[in-house]
């Protein structure tokens, strides 16, 4: 029991047997006990009245009742009051913390209400956007107007951002990202990555270059060494040494030719236009060729759901399967088993090349399909892979709206899995056309 209820419930007692006493001296008890009552709570709703003015801040009551049991309550409330205070002065200030660093980032950051409605803006995006403090509870769209940022932020899908060339009239290459959060409420970043871009655009340019230029003179190269491989006899000392260059040549010709398969990839200079494309028919010739991929040193199980056709680039998705196969055959020991699978089901139309494999450490599989990555750059040599099937697998799939998934499990085996959207299937109309 608190002193204030104590205080309060000693009063009690007292003042009523003071009415008792009052009640026996007049001899009327019922007249003193109601006297007692009505004394009684009008001194309880004096109280209450005094502390509701209080509560409210009233001039009248600058502090609350003073009596034991409105005394502890106005302790309690005070000391709750001043709690109150010291969080709110807190979170203000982390308030201001946090403002201050989102003006102080260099990326435009804006928050919109699920109405589309400016809620603030950090000083880099008054900049980039040109928007004033009066903007704050008006729409966005109306004070961009660029095509491609409404549509992108009408949009559900923010999982890849928006690349813009320009923004509003300025030649600036810009990354829009958005962000929901709390309630649908969304948060707009814009990034400028102009000096990004024109360092990637130089690399691939330069990367593009090199390898067009190193293909002449390497084909010459080849050119002559297959002529003096086949002066040679066989117990020259000269042959071993002209085979292996005449090897390290063709794997370097692979890799140029990679490289100038994923230049086009990225620069999207591929001059082949969209057709139907008979995947049952291309898969069932890879069947055929699978014994000569491996000469004949794995199992090879194929399982086609025929008729089954999507609309794409032929020469590109047949790198992707061919690039897949041969990445299971350079990676599975001899008489392991592969198998390659075409099929649809709710989710979409996928490709997949399961293995019996060395497998892939879990580690390793978000950056194997990085150009020239390699989980064991020893073996990767010995087998010949040049580092850039799985990075054309990727870019491949991308302009096909599909996505590489990869499952793996070390000495145990691979699974890579091709997911391609339902609206790539092919139908009836689309062959016609």
């Amino acid at each position: 029991m608190t002193e204030g209820v104590s205080r309060e419930l000693t009063w009690t007692i007292t003042t009523l047997w003071g009415a008792l006493f009052i009640g026996w001296l007049i001899e009327d008890y019922e007249v003193a006990l109601a006297g007692y009552l009505v004394f009684f709570l009008g001194r309880h709703f004096y109280s209450l009245r005094k502390f509701e003015l209080w509560l409210k801040g009233s001039s009248k009551a600058s502090y609350p009742p003073a009596s034991g049991f409105w005394s502890e309550i106005g302790y309690l409330v005070s000391r709750k009051q001043r709690s109150l205070e010291k969080l709110a002065e807190l979170q203000a200030h982390k308030y201001q913390q946090l403002q201050a660093a989102s003006m102080s980032i260099p990326d435009a950051i804006i928050s919109i209400d699920p109405g589309g409605k400016i809620e603030w803006f950090n000083a880099a995006a008054k900049r980039m956007l040109h928007l004033r403090h009066s903007d704050v509870s008006l729409s966005l769209e109306p004070l961009v107007r660029v095509p491609e940022f409404i549509s992108y932020l009408k949009q559900e899908n923010y999982t890849k951002p928006l690349i813009l060339p320009s923004f509003k009239g300025v030649k600036r290459v810009l990354s829009v990202s958005v962000f929901e959060y709390y309630q649908h409420h969304k948060l707009i970043v814009i990034k400028d990555i102009h000096e990004l871009y024109n360092l990637a655009q130089i690399r691939k340019d330069f990367i593009a270059n090199a390898s067009h230029e190193l293909r002449t003179p390497l084909t010459v190269f080849n050119g002559y060494l297959e002529m003096m491989l086949e002066m040679q006899s066989d117990e020259s000392t000269w042959q071993k040494p002209l085979e292996q260059m005449h090897t390290q040549s063709q794997r370097m010709q692979s890799i140029i030719n990679d490289l100038l398969t994923l230049s086009a990839m990225e620069s999207e200079t591929l001059t082949e236009d969209k057709k139907v494309i008979d995947v049952p028919s291309i898969l069932n010739g890879l069947q055929l060729n699978a014994g000569l991929i491996s000469s004949d040193k794995h199992q090879f199980k194929f399982e086609i759901e025929p008729g089954l056709k999507i609309v794409g680039y032929l020469t590109p998705l047949t790198s992707v399967f061919t690039n897949l196969i041969a990445n299971a055959v350079r990676y599975t020991p001899e008489n392991g088993s592969i198998t390659v699978r075409w099929y649809q089901n709710s989710k979409g139309v996928f490709f997949e090349v399961e293995d019996t494999g060395i497998g892939i450490a879990q580690e390793h599989i978000p950056r194997v399909t990085e150009r020239f990555y390699r989980v064991d750059t020893a073996r990767s040599r010995d087998t010949g892979g040049t580092g850039l099937g799985l990075a054309i697998v990727k870019h491949i799939l991308e302009r096909h709206q599909a996505e590489l998934v990869i499952k793996s499990q070390v000495r145990v085996g691979s699974t890579f899995i091709c997911r391609f959207p339902l609206t790539a299937k092919s139908d009836a109309k689309t062959e016609e056309a």
